[in-house]
């Protein structure tokens, strides 16, 4: 082999390695600040992780075709978004609802819907950012594009911690006029509809109500979901450190606020 030839193939060599190794990348890792800052963007329907027992009505005070449902919310975290699962079981008519936040956008917010097989894309169009909406009784309202094939308009409502209703309508392309398909009244699960339930623990991950206990450093945590879990057990140091962060901006918030 000619020094020449030799030379050539060492190039080739390295440059081969060079490509390789650039395709192995490690995957980006979304920072505590811009998981928080999601969850922050999806808002109050935040509330809606956890066990519900819903039932499915198509005709309002009617139990023809009316079915019972069980709904699990729960978080789910990747490198570029966070989104809030509705799982319907058995999924008569609805089987998933799922809120997205872009990970580092502070628009994007919209609804994945599967419904009777299919699957439909929806932006927010009241409010704009879910997270506006504050009020004890509040509505948040999705639509498809007004070119769909098929139009459908989601109305999420929460009455109250414990009560939250889904209402599906269909519209034809380039109609005008929206038709109820069916709602889905969804009471949490273990309460009564007299009274609101005790918060309790809080999750460590998002701050909404913790119902699974975590365990490090021998001490006891808690989380709100199974996504919420698997994002703690990757990272409880980092997790916890985050979360004693936002504990004390919110002391120091109270204190600015009771100062005034």
């Amino acid at each position: 082999m000619t020094l020449a030839v030799a030379a050539y193939l060492a190039f080739c060599l390295c440059t081969c390695q060079t490509v390789f190794w650039s395709d192995e990348q490690p995957p980006r890792t979304v920072s505590s600040a811009e998981r928080s800052a999601a969850v922050q963007r999806i808002g109050r329907p935040g509330e809606l992780v956890g066990r519900w027992r819903a039932v499915l009505q198509v005709r309002r005070g009617s139990g023809s075709g009316a079915a019972v449902e069980a709904v699990t919310g729960s978080w789910q975290f990747s490198d570029s978004s966070t989104a809030l699962v509705l799982s319907f079981k058995p999924g008569s008519r609805l089987q998933q609802i799922r809120f997205t936040a872009a990970a580092k956008s502070a628009t994007g917010l919209g609804v994945v819907l599967q419904e009777g097989g299919q699957e439909f894309s929806l932006v927010a169009v009241q409010p704009a950012n879910a997270a506006v909406a504050v009020a004890e009784r509040a509505d948040w309202i999705f639509e498809t594009a007004d070119d769909a094939e098929k139009c459908r308009r989601l109305t999420v409502r929460r009455l109250s911690e414990i009560r939250w209703t889904v209402l599906l309508e269909e519209r034809v392309a380039g109609g005008a006029e929206w038709r109820r398909m069916f709602e889905v009244g969804m009471t949490r699960d273990g309460e009564r509809l007299a009274a609101a339930g005790v918060v309790g623990h809080p999750c460590v991950v998002t701050g909404g109500r913790g119902t699974i206990a975590v365990q490090h450093d021998g001490k006891t945590w808690y989380v709100c979901c199974e996504g919420c879990r698997q994002v703690f057990e990757e990272d409880p140091a980092g997790i916890l450190k985050s979360y004693h962060a936002r504990l004390e901006q919110e002391k120091q918030r109270e204190r600015g606020e009771d100062g005034r």
